[in-house]
């Protein structure tokens, strides 16, 4: 008993590495730029009914933000997965996070502007404001909540179910007050930066389909980089090779698609 304890021993240990090698890990990168003259940033003008307060912050329309570069920010890059259809997760990021995504308003705007959140993982509405505010979302499969939240004072709650689009969020009481939250299941989602830079690490290796989506455009559909384009719903199948970073370069966003 004690040799073949031993050798089971052994043989578990010999298998153990290759079963944590197994599984390959990759990661995409790139950067969205908007290709044509883009539109001025105008400020918002009617800020009723807390003026007084509202006006003392820089409110402007923050739909469509277009960096110095011409980077592209604020831009959802999210992997798509078919109705059913599930992703293998890396180790590192197989349960969500505790830590709350916090949705604030503050300056009579919703900070930060977009929220990515996992199923799974506290959503904090907050107001930091003097004033009154209101927290409401459209969402589709968790359904749509309508949070009023008394000045310095905040409610927790959490999603349970993956949104296939990023969905609005806005205030009732300060209608010019909009932002964005995307729900998924899987931690394979960001959002664009200043630069229009975006990288999804820890991804399985293997063919892929990724969603490009932006507030003011909708889909990002036809948009051409070097070695590819994305199709009419803006998504793109992709090879993710374990242990290589893909990178997209520069991914042109043409003026045209501004509605």
């Amino acid at each position: 008993d004690s040799v073949l304890s031993l050798w089971m021993a052994v043989l578990v240990t010999s298998v153990m590495p290759l079963c944590a090698g197994a599984a390959e890990w990759g990661s995409l990168k790139g950067q969205l730029v908007f290709d044509g003259t883009p539109p001025e940033s105008k400020s918002i003008q009617n800020i009723a009914p807390d003026t007084e307060f509202c006006s003392k912050n820089e409110l402007v329309d923050d739909t469509l933000v277009v960096g110095e570069e011409r980077g592209l920010a604020n831009a959802f890059v999210y992997l798509y997965l078919k109705k059913g259809k599930t992703v293998a997760v890396h180790p590192d990021l197989a349960e969500p996070s505790d830590k709350p995504v916090v949705l604030d308003n503050k300056g009579c705007q919703f900070v930060p502007h977009i929220a990515l959140i996992r199923t799974g993982q506290p959503l904090v509405v907050r107001n930091s404001d003097p004033t009154g505010h209101n927290t409401n979302a459209s969402l589709a499969k968790n359904g749509a909540f309508n949070v009023l939240i008394a000045a310095n004072q905040s409610q927790k709650m959490t999603l349970s179910k993956a949104e296939s689009l990023p969905l609005p969020v806005q205030c009732n009481v300060h209608p010019f007050m909009k932002g964005y939250m995307l729900v998924r299941d899987d931690p394979y989602m960001t959002v664009t930066d200043e630069t229009g830079a975006f990288e999804i690490s820890k991804i399985p290796a293997g063919n892929h389909e990724f969603q490009f989506w932006q507030e003011r455009i909708g889909y990002l559909k036809n948009c051409k980089y070097e070695g590819g384009e994305l199709n009419r719903r803006g998504r793109v199948k992709l090879d993710i090779q374990g242990g290589a970073d893909l990178d997209l370069g520069k991914i042109e966003v043409p003026a045209s698609l501004i509605k």
